[in-house]
């Protein structure tokens, strides 16, 4: 079954802010409730109404110059980048995802190193006092209508049938007994057809490229449940995400056609290839064969759903694209999250490395903070 969910990213930020230069550096988060809602102050900053910022991006430069657009001004300085931000000019910007497709142009544009469009984004949004939810709509798009931009944060959950030997490719895998209901509502009562002997669940990560920019796929376990019968295994019996060496950037998608629900993932040489190849093959699903391997069609009957990775009291904990800090507690199996809070600690990412969120115990504010994935939860005695 396929879960439709928006999802999320954190990384990193170097910056200098001249509102703060005279001040201490702070080394940590601050969730603070403001007249507006939620607000994460990053590291760096004193004032949670701070709006305009200048920082250096340890990002090289690229060999052009790009215009200013959405309160962004990019500038090349010592091999590096200097980016002048507007953060109110920058949260006018109501189209979900139009950071990351800013920071898709700033490389195609040349300003920038290609491969860094999305590390520049992350580091923006890291940059200034805002919701974090907020930050997160600038950074994606709402996978009910659109993609998700896989990257180190993400996990792959792939279902797929085991079936009988001798069995037919385009043998129905369930029987319908009886439907029943009318109007919008249906009840459908089906069985698992007898060709089908068991189910694979396999888990893929996604890592950064050595040497080159992007990334690549990790088969990373699976377990097959075979009549009841469960067995762990190292990895799938098929490795679904083998791409040709000079696919780096990947997009997952799910298109609705004659009643199912397609999904694909697509690759590219840089992020702009994969944006036009993506937006190709979703105007026209025949697109995807004429793509010399860097679109992949997962068969009909697998089915593929994208998490967050999250680190709960020492172990890797996995939670839907878009959820908050809230889930991944109840992933490590606490039915009420609040119950937590008296002991709770959390460290998000703040350039590469964890920096701790100081928040007010005496709410639930910090329960409703978006993950981008790469958090780390710890309780109780904190022993881990």
């Amino acid at each position: 079954m396929v879960r439709f969910q928006s999802f999320a990213v954190a990384v990193a930020l170097l910056s200098a802010s001249a509102g703060c230069v005279h001040k201490p550096a702070l080394n940590s988060y601050r969730l603070l409730r403001q007249n507006a809602g939620p607000v994460l102050v990053p590291p760096g900053v004193a004032r949670p109404d701070l709006s305009l910022r200048t920082f250096v991006a340890d990002i090289p430069a690229g060999k052009r110059t790009c215009a200013a657009e959405g309160g962004i001004e990019v500038q090349p300085w010592k091999k590096k980048i200097r980016v002048t931000l507007n953060r109110d000019a920058l949260l006018d910007q109501r189209e979900p995802g139009w950071l990351a497709a800013w920071s898709m142009r700033a490389e195609a544009q040349g300003c920038i190193a290609l491969g860094r469009g999305q590390d520049l984004a992350n580091l923006i949004v890291e940059s200034a006092p805002m919701d974090p939810a907020v930050a997160f709509r600038l950074l994606h798009v709402s996978f009910l209508s659109g993609y998700v931009e896989l990257g180190p944060e993400n996990r792959l959950e792939v279902h797929s049938p085991i079936l009988r030997e001798g069995t037919q490719v385009e043998t129905p895998l369930v029987d319908t007994l009886k439907i029943t209901g009318e109007g919008y509502h249906l009840d459908v009562d089906s069985t698992l057809a007898p060709s089908v002997v068991g189910f694979e669940t396999a888990w893929y990560g996604v890592e950064r490229n050595h040497g080159r920019i992007g990334y690549h796929f990790v088969p990373l376990s699976a377990d097959r449940n075979i009549q009841g019968s469960v067995e762990h295994m190292p990895g799938p019996a098929t490795n679904y995400f083998q791409f040709p060496p000079q696919a780096a950037f990947f997009r997952l998608f799910h298109k609705s056609e004659d009643n199912d629900i397609l999904a694909f993932v697509i690759a590219g040489s840089t992020r702009e290839d994969m944006d036009r190849r993506a937006k190709a093959v979703g105007n026209n699903l025949a697109e995807c064969e004429k793509i010399s391997g860097m679109c992949l069609a997962l068969p009909r009957r697998v089915g593929v759903n994208p998490f967050l990775v999250v680190r709960v009291n020492g172990r890797d904990v996995t939670v839907p694209v878009g959820a908050r800090l809230s889930a991944a507690i109840q992933a490590a199996g606490v039915k009420v999250p609040a119950t937590v809070l008296p002991h709770l600690r959390v460290t998000k990412l703040f350039h590469g490395k964890p920096s701790p969120v100081e928040f007010d115990r005496q709410s639930s504010e910090i329960l409703n903070l978006q993950l981008t994935g790469g958090e780390k939860l710890t309780w109780l005695n904190d022993t881990h």
